[in-house]
């Protein structure tokens, strides 16, 4: 009998791999563009509109989709292309591991947990009735679950090729520090800073190997930060960079 010749597997070329690694990332930026297309567009009067934005008068009269759709408008042309910049460039490493379906439940999941907490938060605590628009607690999300995927991964999110930790790091501290200087520049630092630790909850919706996977990338962020502090801390004491 005469044995059948296996096909070759031809090489998929770079930009079929590009989009198979895209698919989660295309598919949100599409939602969220065609919703700001939507309301530039179209005349939508302030009550309609409220109806469907995070505050805790919509929860309390039992307007609980507000949850997500609020993560769905935008401020600005700016507002929404920063935030589709991370989903886009975050979106990408959480696919390469995840996959598209946990890559988008990372993404709502932040998107939930950072809205419901932070908005807690700002009622419970300081007392404020705060209106949450964007998708930022869910790009944050996707960006702590890339650092701990994929920590070594270079991204050149605002054109700088830095390791995706490092970014997750300066972001981290950004918002803490936005955070704790009173949020005097209108961005909901809180709802950042939820949406990435909510992967300490998300992740348990995972499997083992991914759970294991990113319990390792958790231990190589902490090292690799400890690490970064001392030789920072060296070098000043040492006048590194002190000239002349």
């Amino acid at each position: 009998m005469k044995k059948t010749a296996k096909k070759k597997k031809v090489p998929r070329s770079w930009f079929w791999r590009f989009l198979s690694e895209s698919r989660a990332a295309l598919f949100l930026i599409g939602i969220n563009s065609a919703v700001f297309g939507y309301l530039s567009t179209h005349a939508v009067g302030k009550d309609q509109l409220m109806a469907w934005v995070l505050y805790p008068g919509n929860l309390l009269e039992g307007r609980y989709w507000c949850l997500v759709t609020s993560g769905f408008l935008h401020r600005d042309w700016t507002h929404l292309a920063l935030n589709m910049l991370g989903v886009f460039v975050f979106g990408r490493v959480v696919e390469r591991h995840l996959g598209v379906a946990r890559t988008l439940m990372i993404y709502f999941g932040a998107l939930v947990i950072s809205m419901m907490f932070s908005t807690a938060v700002y009622a419970f605590v300081f007392s404020k009735s705060v209106a949450i628009i964007g998708a930022s607690g869910a790009v944050m999300g996707l960006l702590g679950a890339a650092m701990l995927l994929e920590p070594f991964a270079v991204t050149w999110e605002m054109f700088l090729p830095l390791p995706v930790m490092v970014k997750g790091w300066l972001f981290l501290l950004a918002d803490l520090k936005g955070f704790l200087g009173g949020e005097r520049d209108g961005v909901s630092h809180l709802a950042h800073l939820t949406g990435f630790l909510s992967v300490a909850f998300l992740v348990y919706l995972l499997s083992r190997k991914d759970q294991k996977k990113m319990r390792a990338g958790l231990i190589i962020n902490i090292c690799s930060f400890i690490a970064f502090w001392l030789a920072r801390v060296w070098m000043i004491q040492h006048n590194v960079f002190k000239f002349g």
